[in-house]
Parts: structure tokens; sequence; C-alpha cells
């Protein structure tokens, strides 16, 4: 019986011996492979995905031979241009780089037949440490094009220093915000109580109505068009246009950070990397200060629905190339997802660390304590959407990312169109279904 054993198990022992051996000889200090590297974590000289790059050269890079080179940083709108630019050949765009970072849309648009699959590089034994759901979003027709680095969700934040008083005088809570129906109320009595500002902000507002509808069982896309025969899309969304009917909506064309911290609205729903650009004061219209204290929670649900999270960020991808230049790439990746320097990463940045030990490790990190009290906050927060949800993988598909424009910019000119005419006071149902049958057919239309 163990010489059966051993005949079964030494050829596969020998043949992965084998294979690590060939990957290692693609490798040779002496003659470094070179990679071009586009990030969108900081565009400028210190930022925190540069100084990995360079403790990678100068450790795991320089044992092994690979030295990674940042050639591009940029911004999470703008590099999708140029990566596409480049892969069309366009004149002056110069070449794609060996490895960059980016987003579904971009890969789509290039084609996803262009890029390297990261599993034939990363045994499956060291994917199972990654969060799954965090490698099921990078899978295109059964590939890993995109392969996770750091990622990002949506959470509220919400303006302690107000929100503490507001509670005080009204009884309502933080645990009310908990829920969409608590949301709804908290507005409603926040803008009596404010005289007359709104409540929240939704910086994404199709995502309030995709998540929410999938939450409840709903179905939101029909095809590749939003489903507006779907009953739970329906009272997602006149639940929201009865809230910006009233005022209690914040309506302003800006990231809800920045509607926080000049007092316009008391908290927000937005990604969990916008923590990096609260200030640590409120400046009102008449220049007067007031020190932001921030509670973060995570974004409401319905009391009945799924616990559902967004699950956002960028990934790596990589051009199919030489098995020199993606097995060395394969191994900045994998160096990248440490704990060791994925948990400081993360921190730094507002992002979530891929591997599900990191979230166990990452409020017992050395320097968690060295961090600011938001930064603090927004990672409890984070493990709690580790723990207790389900993350949400946004749907992929040709056209996607002109949808979501169009259904963002058509509410919002349908909602200042009713709130000119009908704003101010609570609206009937009949409102509600005249505004939805005109929100229909403005989506609707070519």
């Amino acid at each position: 019986m163990f010489a059966r054993i051993l005949s079964l198990v030494l050829p596969i022992l020998f043949s992965s011996l084998l294979l690590s051996g060939c990957r290692d000889s693609l490798l040779a200090p002496e003659a470094p492979v070179r990679l071009s590297f586009w990030h969108v974590y900081g565009a400028q000289a210190d930022s925190p995905m540069n100084r990995l790059v360079e403790r990678f050269n100068l450790t795991e890079g320089k044992e092994k031979g690979i030295i990674v080179n940042v050639t591009s940083l940029s911004n999470t709108v703008a590099i999708h241009f140029p990566l596409v630019a480049a892969a069309k050949g366009e004149p002056g765009a110069g070449v794609l780089p060996d490895i960059f970072v980016t987003y579904p849309k971009t890969v789509l648009t290039i084609g996803p037949e262009r890029f390297a699959d990261w599993n034939e590089h990363i045994p499956s034994d060291v994917r199972k440490s990654y969060v799954p759901a965090f490698l099921e979003e990078g899978m295109i027709d059964g590939r890993q094009v995109m392969f996770p680095v750091a990622k990002s969700s949506r959470t509220l934040f919400v303006n302690a220093t107000i929100f503490d008083r507001f509670s005080a005088d009204t009884g309502l809570t933080y645990d009310d915000l908990i829920t969409w129906e608590g949301m709804f109320k908290a507005a409603e009595t926040y803008h009596k109580w404010s005289g007359g500002k709104a409540f929240f902000k939704y910086d994404e507002w199709m995502h309030y109505s995709l998540i929410n509808t999938v939450a409840l069982g709903g179905e939101f896309f029909s095809g590749r068009k939003v489903n507006f025969d779907s009953p739970e899309f329906a009272r997602v969304w006149k639940l929201l246009a009865k809230a910006a009917l009233s005022g209690h909506v914040c309506m302003l064309n800006c990231f809800s950070t920045a509607a926080m911290t000049v007092g316009e609205t008391l908290c927000g729903v937005e990604s969990t990397a916008s923590v990096l650009y609260f200030k640590d004061y409120m400046t009102f219209p008449d220049n007067t200060h007031l020190p932001l204290r921030l509670r973060v929670l995570p974004a409401p649900k319905f009391s009945e629905a799924k616990p559902l999270t967004i699950l956002a960020g960028s990934s790596l991808c990589m051009p199919k190339s030489t098995r020199a230049k993606e097995y060395a790439a394969s191994v900045f990746a994998r160096w990248l997802t440490r704990e060791e320097n994925n948990v400081p990463f993360a921190l730094s940045t507002g992002y979530l660390p891929v591997k599900n030990e990191a979230f166990s490790r990452i409020v017992k990190a050395g320097n968690f304590d060295e961090h600011d009290a938001k930064t603090q906050e927004l990672y409890k927060t984070v493990n709690r959407l580790h723990r207790d949800y389900v993350f949400y993988k946004l749907p992929f598909f040709d056209g996607y990312g002109e949808l979501e424009k169009k259904f963002c910019e058509e509410q919002m000119a349908l909602f200042e169109r009713w709130i000119a005419s009908h704003g101010g006071k609570e609206p009937s149902e009949d409102i509600l279904d005249a505004m939805f049958r005109e929100f229909r057919e403005c989506m609707e239309r070519p």
C-alpha cells in the first residue's frame, strides 16, 4: 500500500518541482527582467505604491532578477484613455506597459483576449488565501484576467460632530442609519431640525438603485438595459425620489466629501478611499470653522434585504508577453499582496487588503495605532464588511460605463426639474409614479 501511494504521489511532486524549477529558470539576477508599470495610487513621486515598488526592487526583485519601473502615474478616471490609445496603436500613444492597474471597462474595451491569465503563474494553493469574491471579479471567460492588489467598497461616512447634537435632541442614533428605512426617517427629521438642510448624499446614484434592488431579490438589469419592470427597483427608486423632492437629499454636483466639509449635508455613501480626502474641520460659507469628527458605518440596506456591499476598485493586468515577463509580473503581484506589504498599503490608501488573513490582522497591525482616528474608524467597519457582508461584483458588459453615466445624468436632471415644480413638500404617490415613468422614457430614449 505504501509503495502504491508513493507511485502516485512522487510523479506529482516531481512535476511540481520541475515546473517550479522551470519558472525559476526564467529569471536570473545577472540579467534581470524589466517590467514597465502604470498605476493610479498617488500621482506623485512619493506615492505609497512607488515606495513599495522601490522596496521590491531592492529586495525580492534584486534577489530573483526583476526590475519594476513605474513609467506612468495617473488617476482612476484618466488612466483609461492612454491605455486604450496604446492598445489601438494610435500615433504618439506608445506601447502598453507590461503591467498596469485599471478597471473592467478598460479591459473590455481593449479586449480580454489580449491579456495573460494570472492563474497560469499563480498556483491554486496560493490563490486560496485571497478573498474569493476579489478573485472572481477578475475572471472573464474562465481566465483570471484581472488580479486583486487592493479593492474598495462603499461605506457611510457620518459627520459625528453634528450628528451627536442631532441625536441628543431627537433620540435618533447611529443604529438607525443601518437601514434605509432608518436613514429616510432620519433624513426627514434632520431636515426639520436643521432648518431645511439635506441629510445625505450618495456619490454614485446608479449604485444605490442597483445594489438595493439586487439585495431585495430583484433584477436590476434586463439584458443590457435597466429593468424598469422590477417592483424592487421601483420601490427603491421612488423612496429616493420622494426624499429628493422633499429636500432630504443633497443634490450638489460634487462628491459627498466636499459637501460634508462645507456643512451642506450630514453624511454620505462613498468609496472607502474617500477617507483620505476628509479634512479635520468643516468650513462654513461665513468662513467659520468647526472640527470634523467622523463615524463610519456600512452603507445602509433595507431591513429585509441581503447584506450586500459593492465591490469596486482597480486590479492588476498584464498583456500577453513572454513567459519570463509574465512570470516576473506574477512574482511582483504575489509580493505586493503579502500581508506585511498589503496591510500597510491598504491603511495608507483607504483600500481593502485582498487576503482573508489580512483582514484579521489589519486592526492588529503594529502601525494601526499610528494612523488617525478616521482611518481607525474606517477599518473597524471594513472588517465588519468582510465578516458580515457579501461582496457584490458590478456587472461586466460592453456599454456599462455609458449606461451608468446616462443613468446618473438623467436622474439628476429629472430630480432638478421636478424639484423646481413640486419641491419642498412631500410628493404624492401619483407624482412619484409620473416621475418613474418619465425617468423610464428618458433612459429608453436612444
